[in-house]
């Protein structure tokens, strides 16, 4: 099962949005948690957390040692999900793959160069001491499948 970490500063309407997409997969057992990492919540962080059933923390690497899931998700806030994701990464682990990125819409030509810009980051929880952000672990990762 997977821990969602979501770093997040003031963008309620994203995280709100975000969150939404997470419930059909955590119904299903994919999603064991939601970590949300902030900071200093506003009030409507907060309660848009507390409706969702995800806790808050302030730092990103508290949410990774605190994660209870075999693999985490980190997702930024403003990625928007497609239908169907979950799916795609339940098929990749069972398929025993790794690390991945998730994005939010097929690659073109240049992302699949480069990589997509915006990407949330699926590795196992084991071995990520020391990463103290999404960036940070999206660099300890690397390269990566690229799932939709």
């Amino acid at each position: 099962m997977i821990s969602v970490i979501v770093p997040t500063a003031e963008s309620e309407r994203d995280l709100a949005a975000l969150l939404s997409v997470l419930v059909p997969a955590a119904v299903d057992g994919l999603v064991r948690e939601v970590i949300v990492v902030d900071a200093g919540p506003s009030q409507a962080t907060a309660a848009i957390c507390e409706d969702a059933g995800a806790d808050v923390l302030a730092g990103f690497a508290d949410a990774l040692r605190r994660a209870k899931g075999d693999y985490v998700l980190a997702l930024p806030a403003s990625l928007r999900l497609r239908p169907g994701w979950d799916e795609s990464v339940r098929r990749h682990l069972e398929d025993g793959g790794g690390a991945a990125l998730l994005v939010a819409r097929e690659p073109g030509l240049l992302e699949r160069l480069v990589g997509p810009k915006l990407a949330g980051v699926l590795a196992r929880a084991q071995g990520l001491d020391g990463v103290g952000d999404l960036a940070a672990l999206r660099r300890r990762v690397g390269r990566a499948a690229v799932l939709s």
